[in-house]
């Protein structure tokens, strides 16, 4: 085809019309010829077959996602969520991969080309985004579809305080505060049942990359998340100039994945000796794992995704890990320094690194600079680390420069599979490496960091100490200790059960915040008041672990890791807050060592880093420390948090790997007494036991 396109330049007006003829026909022919064959087996998805300006003209945007503007009008934006079980590779996706245009197809979600079960809202795998303007409502009606589960929504990083400070609770001083828009379920609201809606109604607030996820449990790893984008006007945006383009398709959702259901992944591995550990990537629900590969392409997968740019332009990305397991993902871009400028939704001065840790409900938003780059495709790259590593789990996604030509197909580029050696241990600076402490140059921790917005802290009211561990004793929903105890079971069996301050979180049946009459106050504890005739039985001890902040207290927390038994890097997320990171070590003798022997030296306790503390050996960073909502602890070690008391509600603060979290890791803060708490919606649904 090329030679003969050659040849009919070459022709003049001399040249005899009827051989010019012939040759435009057979010219015409072999195009014909090509598109057929591209369509049948190999065509390129989505963006490649048009200019992808264009592409984006044809996308349907809500009516709230518009440019911010200083004294507008905020809008209501109204979204209508459907949850149901849906497949990978459905019918909806005709002959995807084979076809690639129909991997584009509504309602078809390739994944990584392997069929599996998943739960989507609207039939989307992430589900659809949300993108609106600080200071506008955000009204969302979920519809659970799902014949036999509960669900509930988790809107990650908002305050649900309104646009307002939140200087006292009531309704009175503070109209916008909507706590029980959170969607806990025993917390802030009931359960959505199968066939209820339920609607969450509240201000977006803050600005920042952030996204949403059921909180029922083993739902989030089986598809039930999508992006939540709120921008400000220009004039406050802090970091606005640093960068030229702020797209709506340069968010970055990625996901480890597994190949069958939560709940088939989560019983084999609680009852037996399943796995735990995830199979892939998807990024923005796409992956490349099952090659499909026929006749002369043996390198067919299903599309990864794909962004665009032009050159001599600044971009700014926003990256979100909605990750459920121990895997830690560590993201570069070939030939590309990232500028990281913000982290859940908190500006930070701006620092320029190769690569970037984030863990499971962390985001940051990075700049690009795409000047003096070459016109072609570079990998974006993200290595799965810890769990991941272990089976070299690693996504990729390409970022692709629009020269003006056709650009070239995926499986041209993405040539057979890519190798895991190439998506981790990037060369040069990192940031929020793992279980690392302070002052490494080119192992930046968060702690790090500072602010881009100057503060000066004083000391706090108070101090916490919150530890926690897997303890090796025989939890009852697993176990029974008169036939199969912790102790008797065999092999790998024997699962521990992480506890805080050695107590397994359990949540009420009746929600703390619209019902605290129906609940049994009993079953409340800490650590400070734990009845182990109540609240333990053969060693384990349960309840609904709470703590009260007193409204407007500055508290300092340490999260701590106490090393038992393996080296594992937990994430903690905090609903309703920006914490604020003061400081982060790592105290275990031995941290180069992974899934091995706690050696000597390794592990610590909880009264260590008290008595470190009350000798005055921890120092706190009060000079603009970083904005936070979710942050990881080192294998071994500390970080400490200053969390301000300033939101009257009951809040949730958990680890963030899916079944960690189902299983008790996790603690209760009520802020402020009930008269601080906003008055509930008249004919707030309530729930409780039926005897």
């Amino acid at each position: 085809l090329d030679s003969l396109l050659q040849e009919k330049q070459k022709m003049n007006s001399k040249t005899n019309s009827f051989i010019a003829y012939e040759v435009k026909a057979m010219i015409t022919l072999l195009l014909l010829l090509e598109a057929f064959a591209l369509s049948s087996c190999c065509k390129v998805s989505g963006a490649n077959d048009q200019d992808p300006k264009q592409q984006k003209l044809q996308i349907q945007t809500h009516p709230c996602e518009r440019e911010c503007q200083s004294g507008k009008e905020p809008k209501t934006c109204f979204y209508k969520f459907e949850v149901e079980y849906s497949g990978t590779l459905n019918k909806a996706c005709f002959d995807c991969p084979l076809n690639m245009t129909d991997c584009s197809r509504p309602d078809c979600n390739p994944a990584d080309g392997i069929e599996r079960r998943i739960i989507t809202v609207n039939r989307k795998l992430p589900g659809p985004a949300i993108v609106v303007c600080k200071g506008d409502t955000i009204v969302v009606e979920v519809l659970n579809k799902l014949p036999a589960a509960t669900t509930s929504v988790h809107f990650h990083g908002l305050f649900m305080h309104g646009e307002k400070d939140a200087t006292a609770g009531n309704e009175e001083k503070n109209p916008q505060a909507t706590p029980w828009s959170d969607g806990v379920p025993g917390v802030t609201q009931c359960p959505i049942l199968p066939g209820q809606t339920f609607k969450y109604e509240f201000v977006a607030n803050p600005a920042g990359t952030h996204w949403w996820h059921s909180h029922a449990a083993l739902q989030r790893e089986d598809g039930m998340y999508g992006q939540l984008i709120i921008k400000e006007p220009d004039d406050e945006n802090i970091h606005r100039n640093l960068y030229d383009e702020d797209l709506a398709e340069h968010v970055l959702v990625i996901e480890d994945w597994v190949h069958k259901s939560g709940e088939d992944m989560f019983i084999p591995h609680h009852w037996d000796d399943g796995s735990n550990k995830a199979t892939s990537f998807l990024v923005n629900g796409k992956g490349r794992f099952h090659n499909f590969g026929v006749n002369k392409y043996p390198g067919l997968f299903t599309p990864v995704e794909e962004i665009f740019v032009e050159q001599g332009k600044r971009y700014r990305l926003r990256i979100i890990n909605a990750g459920v397991s121990l895997c830690p993902v560590e993201m570069s871009i070939d030939d590309h320094n990232l500028t990281v400028i913000s982290s859940d939704g908190a500006d930070i001065k701006p620092i320029q690194v190769n690569s970037l840790v984030l863990h499971n409900g962390e985001r940051y938003d990075v700049i690009i600079d795409t000047a003096a780059k070459v016109a072609k495709t570079y990998l974006i790259k993200f290595g799965g680390l810890m769990d991941c590593g272990a089976n070299k789990i690693h996504g990729t996604a390409l970022l692709r420069y629009n020269n003006g030509k056709y650009l070239v197909q995926q499986h041209k580029i993405l040539k057979g599979p890519t190798q895991y050696s190439s998506y981790i241990n990037i060369p040069g600076t990192q940031l929020n490496s793992i279980n690392r402490g302070q002052g490494d140059l080119k192992k930046v921790s968060v702690a790090d960091l500072r602010s881009a917005r100057k503060e000066t802290l004083k000391k706090a009211d108070r101090t916490i100490y919150m530890s926690y561990v897997f303890h090796d004793t025989s939890n009852p929903d697993f176990y029974d200790d008169r036939t199969y105890s912790f102790a008797d079971v065999i092999g790998k069996n024997n699962l521990r059960t992480p506890m805080m301050n050695n107590i397994s979180l359990t949540f009420p049946v009746s929600p703390l915040l619209s019902q605290i009459e129906d609940v049994d106050i009993s079953l409340f504890c800490n650590s400070e008041n734990l009845d182990p005739e109540v609240h333990c039985k053969g060693g384990f001890c349960s309840c609904y672990h709470l703590y009260q902040l007193n409204y407007g207290e500055e508290i300092d927390m340490f999260i701590i890791d106490e090393g038992l038994p393996w080296d594992v890097s937990h994430p903690f997320h905090l609903h309703g807050f920006h914490f604020k990171v003061l400081a982060m070590e790592r105290l275990g003798a031995s941290p180069g060592y992974l899934f091995g022997w706690n050696g000597p030296g390794n592990n610590i306790t909880r009264q260590m880093v008290i008595d470190r503390d009350l000798a005055g050996d921890i120092p706190r960073n009060f000079d603009s420390p970083p904005n936070k909502d979710t942050v990881a602890v080192p294998d071994a070690g500390y970080t400490l948090i200053r969390i301000r008391a300033d939101n009257p509600g009951f809040w949730l603060m958990h680890c963030h790997m899916s079944w960690h979290a189902h299983i008790g890791m996790g603690v209760i803060f009520k802020v402020g007494s009930q008269k601080d708490l906003p008055k509930m919606p008249s004919k707030f649904p309530k729930c409780g036991n039926f005897v």
